[in-house]
């Protein structure tokens, strides 16, 4: 038996005999629906059956998906959009997902297992607008994503391409197509996305705006993955489907301070031991290690370490009983912080 609405009652659908025994009437089960508004995971939902005799009744725990998020939607061709969503956080179970893309009253959707995230569209009809959406599947009640609308074709882009022109510069260039008009009728606005990833983390994302099909985004991290796509804005500003993603790393730059150094003195001797950059802007090639006696006036005395992972050294023969100053810096192929 499925469910009812929480203050529904259903009658004369089970029969209760005077020794107390069920017996089912007519079809051996019922069902009703219940609207995914009305529930949330977890809450209680009962079905009531009565007679003359007595009352029978059943009642379990709803299962509802999380509503998923479409993450992208992006026009790879005239006819073929690719779709990707994060899944749902919390909730019942995923058991599969429904991808949903309609046009007018012609409604069409595409199963995908639960262990995706994205799935392609294709054999779409070219100038026509269709609707998407992405359906989460559990054993009772499914979650919605919310809608996005495209008219397939109307606006692509193609040939999105990006070149590192420092550590703090990026240059993106791309062509902007449309199957349903002139390339005159397209706009020439168009805003750019870029977002820093760092370990799998997407940061929070930046937006430029030009009027031309290429963009020099700056004031970046050195040595950074930065995720871009580019969307088109129409004369009423709003801003319509954007490129599939490239990622571009920034040049590598020379490295900022090391961490926390800590210095172990013995009677004629130094180990020092510090923590490497917290901005390496790049990849740590050697520290130098320098010193020199807090009263000479004399040069300081350099210490190469040319091996990535050291990050400690001992300085020996020093003259007991004096004060010294030392100084760690870490080296990239550009040169030393």
């Amino acid at each position: 038996m499925s469910v009812t609405e929480p203050s529904g009652v259903v009658e004369n659908m089970m029969n209760i005999n005077e020794n107390g025994s069920v017996e089912w009437i007519g079809s051996d089960t019922f069902s009703a629906e219940v609207n995914r508004t009305n529930g949330t995971h977890g809450d209680v939902y009962g079905c009531m059956a009565s007679n003359v005799v007595s009352n029978a009744s059943h009642s379990f725990s709803l299962k509802v998906a999380g509503s998923p998020t479409l993450m992208l939607v992006v026009q790879i061709s005239a006819t073929s959009v690719i779709v990707e969503w994060s899944q749902p956080s919390g909730g019942a179970t995923v058991t599969g997902y429904v991808v949903h893309y309609s046009h007018g009253d012609d409604n069409m959707t595409e199963d995908v297992p639960a262990t995706s995230s994205s799935y392609i569209i294709t054999n779409l009809t070219s100038c026509y607008s269709y609707t998407i959406s992405v359906e989460a599947t559990s054993e009772h009640v499914s979650g919605i994503s919310e809608r996005f609308t495209l008219i397939a074709g109307a606006s692509l882009f193609v040939n999105v391409t990006a070149e590192a022109v420092s550590s703090t510069v990026i240059s993106v260039q791309w062509d902007h197509l449309s199957a349903c008009s002139p390339v005159s009728h397209l706009s020439e606005i168009f805003m750019v996305h870029y977002t820093a990833v760092s370990s799998g983390v997407m940061d929070k994302t930046s937006e430029l705006i030009v009027s031309s099909t290429e963009a020099m985004l700056t004031g970046l991290t050195p040595y950074t993955n930065y995720s871009i796509k580019v969307a088109e804005v129409s004369e009423m500003g709003n801003v319509g489907p954007c490129s599939y993603p490239i990622t571009m790393q920034s040049d590598e730059d020379v490295p900022g301070p090391v961490g926390a150094v800590t210095a172990s003195p013995s009677p004629s001797q130094v180990t020092l031991t510090w923590e490497p950059p917290l901005m390496p802007n790049g990849i740590i090639i050697a520290y130098e290690v320098s010193y020199r006696q807090t009263a000479s006036s004399e040069p300081e005395t350099r210490v190469n370490s040319s091996a990535l992972a050291t990050n400690f050294t001992t300085e020996s023969n020093l003259e007991e009983a004096t004060e010294f100053i030392f100084s760690v810096r870490a080296y990239t192929r550009v040169g030393p912080g």
